[in-house]
């Protein structure tokens, strides 16, 4: 139950949640109503391991965008079961998705390491079939290859500016 809250409380940052177990208060996750409290409540949900190694990601191609956060190759190491992924709103796994994201870590981790993220996908609703799987936890996309390659780039982007150097001033 308490990982169905999380995923609950990471689609939904504007809605606070609270869980109560025998009458004793197990998580309280205050809203969000704007960006500038995302992390803070990001932190509580996902930890501070998490937001310490957060990078955010936003990027835009037409129709596809997406938002969020993945965690620099150091944090991934030791997040192994951090994976959220929303499309349209919708908590998914899907293979294509944890395929690009692996893809844009190549050589950083191990086979047995998994890369650590909280994403957000926005796709024209028409592009993805969400009755692929009777849970609706999988989901087909119609242009796959074109999602792959956006969401692979949007991590390489947000990585090669975190590992540009910074120009003093």
């Amino acid at each position: 139950i308490d990982e169905v809250v999380r995923r609950i409380a990471l689609a939904r940052f504007d809605v606070a949640i609270t869980l109560h177990h025998n009458g004793k208060l197990i998580r309280q996750y205050r809203a969000a109503p704007d960006e500038s409290q995302y992390e803070r409540r990001l932190g509580n949900i996902c930890g501070a391991t998490f937001l310490q190694h957060a990078l955010a990601v936003s990027w835009q191609h037409g129709d596809l965008t997406i938002h969020g956060w993945v965690a620099d190759p150091v944090g991934a190491k030791q997040l192994p079961d951090m994976q959220y992924c929303y499309v349209n709103q919708r908590m998914m796994r899907d293979r294509l998705i944890n395929h690009a994201i692996r893809q844009a870590y190549q050589d950083q981790l191990s086979d047995d390491q998994q890369p650590a993220y909280v994403l957000y996908l926005e796709i024209d609703p028409h592009q993805v079939d969400v009755n692929v799987h009777p849970t609706k936890h999988e989901v087909r996309f119609h242009q796959a290859r074109l999602v792959h390659d956006f969401i692979y780039q949007a991590v390489m982007s947000v990585w090669q500016q975190a590992s540009a150097p910074v120009e003093s001033l």
